[in-house]
C-alpha cells in the first residue's frame, strides 16, 4: 500500500528539484558574473592609457586613499570637496571604461551555449549509431511494448515516450532523455536479456525511468548536465587561471612590501573564492541529480514495483557507528548518484524527500549575497554615476532568488507535514544553515584588499541572525497558512507569503551592503559628535545643551534612522514599517476563516486534519497586557524624565530627544514581555503568534504615548516639557508619528531577534476544544480593527522628527571631512607620485608653460593693439587652467596642497588683472599683473622643491 508521503507528494507537491535546479542556475551564474567582471578589468587593464602605471589604483592614490589603511579614513578621503567628481574625470580619463552591451552580450553567449548543448544532448543520446528502435526485429512478436505500455499506463502518463534498444549495453538498466513533451526511455541490451528471467526486475527499472518522466525531471537533468559542461568547460578555467595569474603576478612583481601585503593576500584569498565557488556549483549539481533519483524510486514503489529490483550494491550497515555515519554522509554529497545505503533509507522513510536540508539551505544563502555584491559589480562596471536604484534592484534580485528557492523547500516541508499529520520543522535549524550561507558568502566575497577576514569578524553575526529569523518566519507563516487556507489552491497564500520574505529579506540584505558590512570592515558604526552637530541644525538650541549627555541618545536615533532612508530606492521609512508589519499582519489574515474539521478544497479528500491556527485568545491576552506593561514603562519613563534634563541652553530639544527614546526603549521592552508570553506552548507558530502579540502591544503603547503627550502639563510628576495643563493632539500625533516609526520597523524586527534567542516554555496543557464557528465574528473584528490601525498609522505618519537622510554614513557633513594621514611614508610617496602622473604634472607645466609665454608675449608687444593681441589669450588660457587644475584633486597632503593652492591664487590673480588692464587699458593695472604674474615663479618654485622632497 503506498505510503501517505507518496500519495502527497503525487497529489499536491510534485517532486522537490525545482528549487534545487534553480539554485544551481543561480551559482552558475555567480560564477559567470564573477568571470564576466574580472573579463572587463583584464581588458580595461590592456585598454588603459600608458599613463594609467597602477591600474585601478592609481586614481585612488591620487585622491588620497590608503589601500591598507582604516576604510573609513578611506572614505573620508574620498568625501573631500570636490574629490569625487576629480576620481570619476579620472577614470573616465585613464581607465577603459566598457559600455553596458559587452556585459549583456557575455551573459547571452553564455546562455546561447547552454541552450544549444541542452538542445544537442539528447539528440547525440538517440542517435542512429548509438540506439535502434523497439519495434522490428528487436521485439518481432510485441511483447516488450505490450510491457511497456502497460507500465506507462501504470505510470500515470498521458503519452507514450519513445522506446530504443541500445544493443551494446550489457547492465539490466535503461535511461531516460529528451526534451519537454519528446522524452525517449532507452533500455540496455542487458535489460531485454533479463527480462524473462526478471519480470520484476524488469518492471522496477521501467517504473523508476517512467517516474522521472512524471515528475518533469528530464528537462531538468539535462538543463544541470549542460549547464555543469559549460561551466567547467568556460567558466571554471576562466576563474582559477584569471586568480592564478593575478596571484603569480603579484608574486613576482611585488615579494615584499606595503604593496605585496596589499596584493598578494587578495590575489590568494581571490583564488580561494574561486575554489569555494567551484564547490558550490558542484555540490548543488550533484544535489540535483542525486535528489531526482530519490524520488523515481518513490514514485516506482509506489506504482508497485520491488525496491529489490534496482539494487546493484550491498545493503545498508546498521552498526556504521556515528563517525562513520557521519563520514558516509559527506562523501555522500559529493556523489552525483544516491548509493544504495541512501537510496533504501530514503524508501523507507519518504519522509526525507520533504525535511529541509542543510546543504540547499546554505548554498541559498552564499548564493544570495553574492549574487547582489556581483549582480550590482557587473551592472555598474565599476562607473561611480550609476543611479542607486540599480544597485538597489541587484539587491534585490539576490533577495528574490533566494526567497524563491527557500520559500519553495520551506513551504513543501510544511504542506507535507500537515497533511501527513506530523508536526513540521520550526524553521531555525535551517536559518541556522541559510545564516551560515550569507556569512561565508558575504567574507568570501572580500571587498577590502589585503585583508583575509573584515577588520571585525564579529560583525558577520547580524547576517546569522538575519537568515535565521527570516527562515524562522517563513518556515512557521507556511505551516500556518497550510493549517487554515480553505481555498481550491495553495498559490494565492504561497505567493503572498514569498513576497514577504523577498521584501523583509531585501530589505536587511540592502542594509547590510551598504552599512553592515561597512561596520564589519571597521568603519565606526556612528561618530556622536557629527550627528550631534546635524541633529543641532533640525534642533535650534540644541547645541547648547550638555553634549555628553545627548551623545548616546543621538546615536542611537541615528542608527535606527539608517535603516530606512537612503538604502532604497525610495527613501524611505515607511517602507521599513510596512516590511515589519507584514511579519505580523499577514499570520493575522489567518483568523478570517472559520476553524473546520474537514479537509481543505486544496487537499486531498482523505487528509480530514489540518490542525489549528492562532491561539487568538492568548494572543489577545498577552497584547491587552503587553500594553499595560507599556503604560507602565512609560510612566516610569516620563517620571525618570520629569526632572533628568535640568534647566540651561538647550534643554527643550534634549528633553524631547530623551523622551522620544524613552518611549520607544519602553513599548518594546513591553512588545518583547507580551511577544514571549503568546509565543509559549506552540512550537509551529511561535514567531507568528508572538509578533502578533507584539504588534497588537506596539497599537495600545502608541495610543498610550498619544494620550500622554497630548496632556502633558497635566500629569504631575509624569509631566515632561509643559507645566501647563491642556489638551494637545496635535504635539501628540507628531510625537507618537516619530516613535512609531521606530517601534512598528526596527522595533517590529528587535521582537523578532529576541523571540530567537530567548528559551521558550513548553505548554503543560493542550489548548481547549472549539466548535468550527466559534468566535468567528469576534476574530473577524479583530482582524479589521488591527489592519485599519495600522494601515491609517503608517499612512499618516509621515517623515520622523529629525530627518538625517542626507547626511554622509557617520554623521557628518562632507565639508567636514579631512585627508587621514598615510600609514606608512611609502603610502604618501604613492600618493605624491600619483597625483603627479594622473593629472597634477599636466596642470602644473600647462600653467607655467603659459605664465613663460605671459613674460614672452608682453616683452615682445610694441603697443596697445599689439599687447591686446598677443597677452589676452594667454591671461585667458591661464584662468582656464587654474579652473580646470582646481577641479583636479587637493594635493595628497596638507603641506603640499597649501603650496599648490598659494600657487593657484597667485596665478588667477595675475590672469583676472591682465584682462582687466588690457579690457580698460589701464597701465598701472597691467604692469601690476606682470609683477603678479612673476611673483608665480617663486611659488611655482616652492611646490616644486617640496614635491622633489617627497618624491626622492
Amino acid at each position: 500500500m503506498p505510503t501517505p508521503a507518496a500519495r502527497v507528494d503525487e497529489r499536491v507537491l510534485g517532486a522537490g528539484t525545482t528549487p534545487r535546479f534553480l539554485l544551481l542556475t543561480v551559482l552558475v551564474l555567480v560564477a559567470g558574473l564573477s568571470a564576466i567582471e574580472e573579463v572587463n578589468y583584464i581588458v580595461s587593464y590592456w585598454f588603459r592609457s600608458e599613463d594609467n602605471a597602477l591600474g585601478g589604483l592609481g586614481c585612488y592614490y591620487a585622491a588620497g586613499a590608503d589601500p591598507v589603511g582604516d576604510p573609513e579614513a578611506n572614505q573620508s578621503a574620498l568625501r573631500r570637496p570636490g574629490v569625487a567628481a576629480a576620481l570619476d574625470a579620472c577614470q573616465d580619463r585613464f581607465e577603459h571604461r566598457l559600455p553596458w552591451w559587452p556585459v549583456l552580450l557575455e551573459l547571452a553567449l553564455f546562455v546561447t551555449a547552454v541552450a544549444v548543448l541542452y538542445w544537442v544532448l539528447p539528440r547525440w543520446k538517440g542517435r542512429r549509431g548509438k540506439v535502434v528502435p523497439l519495434d522490428g526485429y528487436v521485439d518481432p512478436t510485441g511483447e516488450v511494448r505490450r510491457a511497456v505500455d502497460e507500465l506507462v499506463a501504470v505510470a500515470g502518463l498521458t503519452r507514450s515516450p519513445r522506446i530504443v534498444i541500445d544493443p551494446a549495453a550489457h547492465t539490466p538498466s535503461a535511461v531516460v532523455f529528451g526534451r519537454w513533451r519528446r522524452h525517449t526511455v532507452c533500455l540496455h541490451g542487458g535489460l531485454l536479456a533479463r527480462r524473462s528471467a526478471d519480470p520484476a526486475g524488469f518492471r522496477g527499472v521501467v517504473l523508476h525511468e517512467l517516474a522521472h518522466i512524471r515528475n518533469r525531471d528530464v528537462g531538468i537533468t539535462y538543463g544541470t548536465v549542460a549547464l555543469w559542461r559549460v561551466f567547467v568547460a568556460v567558466l571554471l578555467p576562466a576563474n582559477v587561471l584569471i586568480s592564478v595569474a593575478y596571484l603569480r603576478r603579484d608574486l613576482t612583481r611585488y615579494p615584499a612590501g606595503d604593496y605585496a601585503a596589499t596584493t598578494v593576500p587578495s590575489s590568494v584569498y581571490g583564488l580561494l573564492q574561486a575554489a569555494f565557488l567551484i564547490a558550490l556549483v558542484y555540490l548543488a549539481r550533484a544535489d540535483v541529480l542525486r535528489t531526482r533519483e530519490f524520488y523515481a524510486d518513490a514514485d516506482a514503489a509506489k506504482w508497485g514495483a520491488d525496491p529489490r529490483a534496482w539494487r546493484h550494491g550491498p545493503a545498508a550497515s546498521a552498526d556504521a557507528g556515528r563517525v562513520g555515519r557521519a563520514l558516509t554522509s559527506f562523501a555522500g554529497l559529493w556523489r552525483t548518484h544516491p548509493g544504495w545505503a541512501q537510496r533504501e533509507q530514503a524508501l523507507a522513510d519518504p519522509v526525507r524527500l520533504f525535511d529541509v536540508q542543510r546543504l540547499p539551505m546554505f548554498q541559498t544563502g552564499a548564493a544570495a549575497i553574492m549574487v547582489a555584491d556581483w549582480a550590482s559589480g557587473s551592472a555598474t562596471l565599476g562607473r561611480g554615476d550609476v543611479p542607486g536604484w540599480v544597485q538597489w534592484a541587484c539587491t534585490m534580485l539576490g533577495a528574490g532568488l533566494a526567497a524563491v528557492i527557500v520559500g519553495t523547500v520551506l513551504w513543501r516541508a510544511a504542506v507535507h507535514a500537515v497533511l501527513t499529520d506530523r508536526r513540521g520543522a520550526s524553521g531555525i535549524r535551517a536559518g541556522l544553515w541559510f545564516g551560515a550561507g550569507l556569512m561565508t558568502g558575504g567574507m568570501g566575497i572580500s571587498r577590502t584588499a589585503g585583508q583575509w577576514l573584515p577588520e571585525r569578524p564579529h560583525f558577520m553575526l547580524p547576517l546569522l541572525l538575519i537568515g535565521a529569523v527570516i527562515v524562522w518566519w517563513t518556515a512557521q507563516h507556511a505551516a500556518l497558512w497550510s493549517r487554515t487556507w480553505r481555498g481550491r489552491t495553495l498559490g494565492p497564500v504561497v505567493l503572498l507569503g514569498l513576497a514577504a520574505t523577498w521584501l523583509v529579506f531585501g530589505l536587511w540584505l540592502s542594509w547590510w551592503q551598504s552599512d553592515g558590512y561597512a561596520w564589519a570592515q571597521g568603519r565606526a558604526i556612528v561618530n556622536g559628535e557629527g550627528v550631534l552637530q546635524l541633529y543641532a541644525t533640525r534642533y535650534p538650541g540644541l547645541a547648547e545643551a550638555d553634549a555628553d549627555a545627548l551623545t548616546a541618545v543621538v546615536a542611537v536615533n541615528w542608527t535606527l534612522s539608517r535603516l530606512g532612508t537612503d538604502q532604497f530606492a525610495f527613501s524611505s521609512q515607511q517602507f521599513v514599517m510596512w516590511a515589519a508589519s507584514a511579519l505580523w499582519l499577514l499570520p493575522l489574515l489567518t483568523c478570517l476563516w472559520p476553524r473546520a474539521t474537514t479537509a481543505p478544497r486544496w487537499a486531498p479528500a482523505d487528509h480530514v486534519r489540518t490542525g489549528p491556527g492562532l491561539p487568538v485568545r492568548r494572543i489577545v491576552r498577552c497584547g491587552i497586557g503587553g500594553g499595560l506593561l507599556a503604560l507602565c514603562t512609560l510612566a516610569t519613563v516620563r517620571a525618570l524624565l520629569h526632572d533628568a534634563v535640568g534647566p540651561g541652553p538647550g534643554w527643550l530639544p534634549a528633553t524631547l530627544l530623551h523622551d522620544s527614546l524613552g518611549a520607544l526603549v519602553a513599548v518594546v521592552a513591553a512588545m518583547v514581555v507580551a511577544a514571549w508570553g503568546a509565543g509559549n506552548g506552540d512550537r509551529t507558530c511561535r514567531l507568528p503568534a508572538g509578533l502578533v502579540a507584539a504588534g497588537l502591544t506596539a497599537l495600545l503603547g502608541l495610543a498610550w504615548i498619544f494620550l500622554l503627550t497630548s496632556v502633558d502639563g497635566c500629569l504631575g510628576r509624569l509631566d515632561v516639557v509643559l507645566d501647563t495643563c491642556g489638551w494637545r493632539p496635535r504635539e501628540g500625533w507628531n510625537h507618537t508619528a516619530g516613535v512609531g516609526l521606530d517601534v512598528l520597523g526596527p522595533g517590529v524586527f528587535a521582537v523578532a531577534a529576541a523571540l530567537l534567542l530567548l528559551p521558550g516554555l513548553p505548554r503543560r496543557t493542550a489548548p481547549a476544544a472549539q466548535a468550527p464557528d466559534a468566535g468567528i465574528t469576534r476574530r473577524r473584528l479583530l482582524v479589521a480593527g488591527v489592519w485599519t490601525a495600522t494601515v491609517v498609522f503608517i499612512s499618516t505618519s509621515g517623515l520622523p522628527l529629525v530627518q538625517v537622510a542626507s547626511a554622509t554614513p557617520d554623521g557628518t557633513r562632507p565639508a567636514q571631512a579631512r585627508l587621514p594621514p598615510a600609514t606608512s611614508p611609502w603610502i604618501g610617496t604613492m600618493r605624491v607620485l600619483a597625483w603627479l602622473r594622473y593629472g597634477g604634472r599636466h596642470h602644473l607645466d600647462h600653467l607655467a608653460e603659459r605664465e613663460n609665454a605671459f613674460t614672452t608675449a608682453a616683452n615682445r608687444s610694441l603697443s596697445y593693439d599689439d599687447a591686446a593681441a598677443r597677452v589676452r589669450p594667454v591671461c585667458r588660457d591661464i584662468e582656464r587652467g587654474v579652473a580646470d587644475a582646481r577641479a583636479y584633486f587637493p594635493v595628497p597632503d596638507e603641506e603640499g596642497h597649501r603650496y599648490w593652492t598659494t600657487f593657484l591664487n597667485q596665478s588667477e590673480r595675475a590672469a583676472v588683472k591682465c584682462r582687466k588692464a588690457i579690457d580698460t587699458e589701464s597701465v598701472t593695472l597691467y604692469r601690476a599683473a606682470g609683477e603678479e604674474m612673476r611673483q608665480t615663479y617663486f611659488s611655482h618654485r616652492e611646490f616644486y622643491n617640496w614635491m622633489k622632497t617627497q618624491v626622492n
